[in-house]
């Protein structure tokens, strides 16, 4: 039992409380890596006869992204509509889920714990300011076919690609007596293409 555990304890009705909570973080906007930490299935029940949307079923998404400011969450929705299929297409591909112009049956079981790369940008609310996704970006090469992929996108893949833990199975060699090992390089990135952003902002209806 650590030490942090033995000295929580159960507060009474009456207690006197003093730390204050932690205020939220704001991203600064630009390119983040982010982790999915928490999916909800849920519904959206359209507030008003003219709502772009009808009712259908709502993916409630809790984004987690480590910044140099600190650990920030950034809450999203998708919403499993025709109309909005790709914003799914742009969430599943970022994931690594969905290739470009192939189908996808949506599998919502491999979400939480997913990581992807994701353009943030600032929305204000009542003198508040929040955390809202502009866009996702694809983490598949298909996607990218004349232009550089974009920087986070390789910060993304690094960890996989060029990961050092463990040597690779086809550059063994036998111990020798002046054994020298070889300098890990990285493959050059080939050229790609970014996918066009679209013009929606989830959750503004």
């Amino acid at each position: 039992m650590t030490q942090q555990f033995q000295q929580d304890r159960e507060l009474g009705w009456d207690d006197t409380i003093v730390q204050d909570s932690e205020g939220g973080i704001v991203l600064a906007p630009g390119d983040y890596i982010f982790e999915v930490v928490k999916f909800e299935r849920a519904r959206y029940t359209p507030k008003s006869g003219d709502s772009k949307l009808p009712a259908c079923n709502m993916a409630k998404l809790e984004l987690k992204i480590d910044s140099p400011q600190g650990t920030a969450t950034v809450f999203n929705n998708l919403y499993l509509h025709t109309s909005t299929e790709g914003l799914l297409s742009a969430f599943f591909a970022s994931i690594g889920q969905k290739k470009k112009d192939a189908p996808l049956q949506m599998n919502w079981n491999l979400v939480t714990g997913a990581k992807g790369a994701v353009k943030i940008k600032n929305r204000t609310y009542k003198d508040n300011t929040y955390n809202d996704v502009d866009r996702f970006y694809p983490s598949d090469a298909s996607y990218y076919t004349t232009k550089e992929m974009p920087a986070i996108v390789q910060q993304l893949q690094q960890p996989q690609s060029n990961y050092q833990g463990q040597p690779a199975a086809n550059n063994y060699q036998q111990p020798a007596q002046n054994y020298t090992q070889s300098p890990v390089t990285n493959q050059p990135q080939q050229g790609f293409n970014q996918q066009p952003a679209q013009n929606y902002q989830p959750g503004a209806f």
